[in-house]
């Protein structure tokens, strides 16, 4: 039997490094076409990726006959936002988070596509550092607009613009150089380095050149905050001569000083019903001002300037698995606590937490709530500002495991002491552990021929789309080479 498997692993090797690309059927499935084209063909693979993968996590990746309706539902970490489900032309295919999928011949790849919400900080970078510009978004007489913000450079952003009634959408115009960008009312546009201010142009259009009817038209309502508040609205298309509500929201620590339109104060209501005219740049801002215990203090602490965070990591049963708590911070940091959620079936070795060299001093307790929940409490230390694991678990993976699963890591109820005595909150972000079984190299949840093929391809420099690094590790020795094809093959044919 030894030789037997030797054998089979190297004809794999031969049969992948001379060119071919066949790929293995599944044991006991009885498929074997004489044609490509015979009818009845397996299950292919529908696999779902996420971009960027700290983003959130999908479900309905599988297997499926072709034809198959399948339902993809993404989940959003804290600090992004869902963008859109993306084929591997690059086009979307649906913006819900729950999107039913028609599965198409061979394998598929999808991805979930996510964007970074600026009111969290992006690892790694500072979130100092982080530069937004501002794309403004105007109309002519005739329609409104939608799309306009501040964004990172170099990003995709969907401008729409909207006709009024007997009018026609003509175009989008660069302000500055009066260059059209484009004649679709939906527009793709990718961001700039720079500020920038963008016209989407109507022309009116009525049934009959004699009819006397006046046109109806809209005007675009904006409501943005200064750091420290919300408001109810970002952007609102509203008919002339009709009312809409602003409500701005103070954060913790600020006070709310009024809203302005043109630098001028409107009202000091945080609520007020405002009557649209036929006037462009009906644009209003709320403000606010940090109010600190103590007056003299010259920071500006708010929620942005702390983050912590968990990772998402792949690991196989009967392993051991390192599982870091992040910390993104502007600011020194001494007493903190917070709360975090593990699955019942990965519970850590909480007798061998490991602290980050950068967190002196610190002494560490826990208090269990349930059979999940545990809130930690760290005393008497210090962390510096940076980015940094703040402590890293150990968690110990059983052999009996349900595999194929992602298993949440989840945290909340933060609060941080910073170097001045303030006590404020953080920005959270979630982790997840994903368990596959070992050689389970395209997480099918099965270790078969196909596995062992796609562990020499990558061996030899050919690596397939959705390989599992980690569970394609068959032996644990944390390298991935033809032993671990061998040992796939071995668990195929019962010997494992």
């Amino acid at each position: 039997m030894t030789k037997r498997i030797r054998y089979l692993t190297m004809a794999l090797v031969l049969l992948i490094t001379g060119g071919s690309t066949n790929g293995w059927a599944q044991e006991g499935s009885g498929f074997n076409p004489t044609s490509p084209d015979e009818p009845g063909q397996p299950p292919m693979k529908l696999e779902v990726t996420v971009s960027p993968a700290e983003a959130g996590s999908v479900s309905g990746q599988g297997r499926y006959a072709e034809g198959t309706r399948v339902t993809l539902t993404a989940y959003v970490n804290t600090g992004f936002r869902f963008v859109g489900w993306v084929d591997k032309s690059g086009d979307v295919l649906s913006t819900s988070t729950s999107y039913a999928h028609v599965k198409q011949a061979g394998h598929e790849r999808l991805t979930a596509k996510y964007q970074f919400d600026p009111t969290a900080p992006d690892e790694p970078d500072d979130p100092a550092n982080i530069m937004y510009y501002q794309l403004q978004v105007n109309t002519t007489e005739g329609g409104t607009a939608y799309g306009g913000g501040r964004y990172l450079a170099n990003r995709k952003v969907t401008l729409s613009a909207y006709a009024d009634a007997k009018f026609d959408f003509v175009g989008w115009y660069d302000d500055a150089t009066g260059e059209e960008l484009s004649t679709s009312s939906s527009f793709r546009y990718t961001t700039t380095a720079k500020h920038r201010s963008i016209t989407a142009r109507f022309q009116f259009n009525p049934d009959s050149p004699d009819e006397p009817s006046e046109p109806i038209v809209h005007r675009m309502v904006t409501a943005t905050a200064t750091e420290g508040g919300t408001t109810n609205f970002s952007s609102k298309r509203v008919l002339i001569g009709s009312s809409t509500t602003l409500t701005a929201t103070a954060n913790t620590g600020y006070d709310f000083d009024g809203w302005y339109r043109n630098g001028e104060l409107v009202t000091k209501l945080k609520s007020f019903s405002y009557k649209v005219t036929a006037d462009y740049g009906q644009d209003f801002e709320a403000r606010f001002t940090f109010n600190p215990s103590d007056p003299s203090d010259p920071g500006m602490p708010t929620t942005t300037r702390h983050s912590i965070f968990l990772m998402n990591k792949v690991t196989k049963p009967g392993s051991t698995v390192k599982f870091p708590v992040y910390l993104s911070s502007i600011g020194t940091l001494t007493d903190m606590t917070f709360q975090l959620e593990f699955p019942e079936e990965l519970t850590p070795d909480f007798s061998s937490v490991e602290m980050s060299e950068k967190a002196v001093g610190y002494s560490i307790s826990y208090n269990q709530q349930d059979s999940k929940n545990y809130i930690f409490t760290l005393t008497g230390g210090s962390v510096p500002a940076g980015n940094a694991a703040l402590l890293v678990f150990t968690i110990n993976v059983a052999d009996d495991i349900i595999t194929a699963l992602d298993y949440p890591v989840k945290i909340n109820l933060v609060e941080v002491t910073e170097e001045d005595g303030t006590v404020t909150t953080a920005s959270t972000r979630n982790g997840r552990l994903s368990v596959y079984k070992a050689g389970d190299a395209n997480g099918d949840d099965s270790v078969n021929l196909t596995d062992a093929s796609w562990i020499v391809r990558h061996f030899v420099g050919r690596t397939p789309d959705g390989f599992i690094m980690e569970a394609a590790d068959a032996n644990y020795d944390d390298q991935v080479n033809v032993s671990d094809a061998q040992k796939a093959v071995r668990i195929f044919v019962g010997k494992e």
